[in-house]
């Protein structure tokens, strides 16, 4: 893919609700307004800076986020999956479990965490061994019949 690629032809419309303040916003005053953004011109390297710098600002302010500061490592790396929009990105599972466990502060604490990871892993495996139980039981009957 050449990021350096011009797009043209490109407008992407959105209904919006524009208030002056916040506190017009609480009473219910807002005019909703039809935005027309032209992306000729740019490159597809600008488009996907643009989307990057909404990802940046859902992830900061997400769960993830302010509201996980303090188990956050500080000069620590969080990769984060794009998602479609109107849902917020997604943490690779790894690296939330990398960083929990980095948020532990005593080797017991790291214990407990390993332990309930453990515990967690064994219930998921318990789970899917019953699917598949299930599953062949069921082609089995399947067979049985035919």
């Amino acid at each position: 893919m050449d990021l350096t690629q011009k797009i043209s032809g490109v407008t992407l419309t959105k209904s919006i609700q524009v208030s002056p303040d916040a506190d017009a916003k609480k009473a219910g005053r807002k005019k909703t307004v039809i935005l027309k953004v032209n992306y000729d011109g740019l490159t597809l390297e600008d488009v996907l800076l643009k989307a990057l710098d909404k990802d940046v600002v859902s992830w900061q302010n997400g769960a993830s986020g302010r509201d996980n500061y303090d188990n956050l490592v500080d000069k620590g790396t969080i990769k984060v999956n794009a998602s479609t929009p109107g849902k917020a990105p997604q943490v690779d599972p790894k690296e939330a479990v990398a960083a929990d466990l980095a948020a532990c502060e005593t080797p017991k604490e790291q214990k407990a965490f390993i332990d309930n990871l453990i515990k967690m892993a064994k219930a998921k495996t318990a789970k899917i061994d019953a699917i598949l139980d299930d599953g062949i039981e069921s082609i089995k009957v399947k067979s049985s019949i035919n």
